[in-house]
């Protein structure tokens, strides 16, 4: 036989704390349902109305406020059977203070004497208080909640407390829509955001390059200019553009119609002048006063064999010719066909393509200082994978008009070792580089200019 003593009766232990045990297992099954209902809110409203009313049944609290950090201290989010707090009360204010106050504990209670209620609220507010910490798991602080009821908190009250402001913590960071901010808002957040803000302090005394962009293109150091001899009309361009010319080549022909009218003219001219001088050569003879005319006639034949001598000249220099080797430069021949020139305008230019420099043309809003022998990376649009490099050695100290309707100052630039003679013409983006400065004022020198514009400064 097996004996058994007396088992525990129904109610044993109600001297432990006050409360028996029976009433322990329901407050322990009652914050274990609360736990899981906290975890089964879906959003951060839900859970802030959740934790204000229903969590009453576990901490038997009659008013409750629940507070959370922002970018600059603190705002209500909810309270207990009321839509919201306005920031602007007194209430509101109160709220915002308790807050603030730092604690030892994650969960402390309090006589609500003891945090000091404005004089017209303190009537109305239940005597005790509980301050629970509701921390996020990464230690950082996701909110407080106030509890207040008519009775005190005991012991047994903030040990079920505890493990809760966890829970609550817990959900607010699983349902948290400010993440950068409470990332930020923590104790080891707000190190390293003090510790961001101190590198990019000392970050922007660090020296760099003044740097500017600008459009670039690779033209011929020194170009042989091809121009109109005389006003006349293009017949034809006989070389394509880029194609290599040889010394004599011809390169343009002008149209001879006019010009073979004018030959036509001057001679016929001339003839007439030298029908006359004969006849009053005859007439001298005979009439003493036609000696005197004689003079005229003279000078007016030599004046039409001038004529004639400059028509034949124009229509032997009609073929425009390339007086040294290299390669035509021009936009497009079928442009030039047809189109009246005046005398000295340039239709082409011959360039060496192994004689090379960049110009670039920087606009006038981004000028920096620059001086000869600047550094200049170039970035062509046929490789930009493959930096060039280059110096300066012509500045341009007046803007001038582009072709893109901009006011834009010329620079050249001496490439450094050889360049591709497939290069010619090809264009891309130049990075200029000027006088080391700080940092900070290359970020911000754009943005100051446009405020002093803005600003009429």
């Amino acid at each position: 036989m097996t004996g058994s003593g007396p088992g525990p009766k129904p109610g044993a232990g109600a001297g432990n704390g006050g409360i028996s045990v029976d009433g322990r297992l329901l407050h322990l099954s009652t914050a274990l349902l609360i736990e899981r209902e906290v975890r089964q809110q879906r959003d951060a409203r839900s859970l802030a109305y959740y934790l204000v009313n229903e969590t009453a049944r576990l901490h038997q609290h009659s008013l409750a406020f629940f507070m959370r950090p922002k970018a600059r201290g603190w705002s209500v989010i909810s309270a207990t059977d009321v839509h919201n707090v306005e920031d602007a009360s007194g209430l509101g204010d109160w709220l915002r203070k308790v807050a603030k106050r730092k604690t030892d504990d994650d969960v402390t209670p309090f006589e609500t004497a003891a945090l000091a209620p404005p004089a017209d609220l303190a009537s109305g507010l239940p005597p005790y208080c509980m301050l629970m910490v509701l921390k996020h798991p990464d230690g950082g602080v996701a909110g407080k909640l106030l509890l207040l009821r008519d009775t005190p908190f005991q012991d047994r009250d903030r040990l079920i407390a505890e493990p809760m402001a966890e829970c609550y913590g817990h959900a607010i960071a699983s349902l948290d829509d400010r993440p950068f901010l409470r990332r930020f808002g923590s104790r080891k957040g707000k190190k390293w955001l003090i510790a961001v803000v101190v590198l990019l302090c000392a970050a922007g005394f660090i020296p760099v390059p003044i740097t500017a962009l600008a459009p670039v293109e690779i033209v011929a150091r020194q170009p042989t200019p091809i121009t109109a001899p005389f006003d006349g009309i293009i017949a034809d361009v006989l070389v394509r553009p880029y194609e290599a010319v040889t010394p004599g080549q011809m390169v343009v022909r002008m149209d001879q119609t006019e010009l073979a009218m004018e030959q036509n003219v001057a001679s016929r001219s001339l003839a007439v002048t030298e029908a006359e001088l004969e006849r009053y050569r005859h007439e001298a003879y005979l009439m003493p006063e036609s000696k005197a005319k004689m003079a005229i006639w003279e000078l007016k034949v030599e004046l039409s064999k001038q004529e004639l001598a400059n028509a034949r000249d124009k229509l032997e220099r009609h073929r425009i010719t390339a007086p040294v080797a290299g390669v035509a430069v021009y936009d497009h021949r079928f442009n030039w066909r047809g189109q009246p020139v005046k005398a000295g305008q340039r239709l082409m230019t011959i360039a060496q393509p192994n004689d090379l420099e960049a110009q670039i043309e920087l606009p006038a809003g981004a000028l920096i200082p620059l001086a000869n022998g600047a550094p200049v990376t170039l970035f062509l649009d046929i490789d930009p994978t493959r930096p060039i490099a280059a110096k300066l050695t012509s500045i341009g100290y007046q803007a001038q008009p582009t072709a893109a309707g901009t006011m834009a100052y010329r620079y050249r630039a001496d490439i450094d070792g050889t360049l591709n003679t497939d290069l010619l013409g090809a264009r891309g983006t130049a990075r200029l580089e000027g006088d080391k400065i700080l940092l900070a004022y290359a970020l911000l020198r754009r943005p100051i200019a446009a405020l002093r514009q803005f600003v009429g400064l």
